[in-house]
């Protein structure tokens, strides 16, 4: 398994991790969104979005909807099960109402779908709230699909680290 942690200290800096990740993506990837209310995830999701040439204005959370399907460079597949209280619920729904082959999909609240998945290409993103302003991103998964997206992030992460620490030590 596979596991990095971020801290996105501001707007700007999630935009810019979400579109990062966006651009390493693949058709059938699935993005599972784990955190509380409000600790980030529909606002990664805009930017993630943006990052596969989807509008950001028409991204909004399908809490009501279950899913929006949005136009981009690949079809994306945006679910919300926040308002569901049992799997028996996803009973009514193929696997193709909720998951896209040929684009990504993006599941809030996914604990419900997990019996629907087998040995597809899952990322876990936990998102966890640090303080108003910042949040802490882990991303984990067991599948090797998403080696290259580990890589870049990993590498992108060091070198912030070490910009951050010159930065620090020459006291600007």
């Amino acid at each position: 398994m596979r596991k990095l942690i971020l801290d996105l200290s501001s707007l700007e800096n999630t935009d810019a991790v979400a579109r990062k990740l966006a651009a390493n993506l693949f058709p059938g990837a699935i993005l599972l969104f784990w955190g509380s209310m409000g600790a980030g995830k529909t606002t990664f999701a805009k930017s993630l979005c943006a990052g596969l040439g989807v509008l950001p204005e028409i991204v909004t959370s399908p809490t009501y909807t279950l899913v929006n399907i949005y136009p981009g460079d690949w079809p994306v597949f945006h679910v919300d099960l926040y308002r569901l209280n049992a799997p028996e619920e996803l009973d009514d729904f193929d696997r193709e109402d909720l998951i896209t082959d040929e684009g990504v999909t993006l599941v809030e609240w996914p604990q419900f779908l997990l019996n629907y998945l087998s040995d597809e290409p899952v990322l876990n993103l936990g998102f966890e709230t640090v303080s108003e302003h910042q949040r802490r991103l882990s991303l984990e998964s067991e599948s090797g699909d998403f080696d290259i997206l580990f890589k870049t992030l990993e590498q992108e992460n060091s070198s912030l680290h070490k910009t951050a620490n010159s930065l620090s030590r020459s006291g600007a």
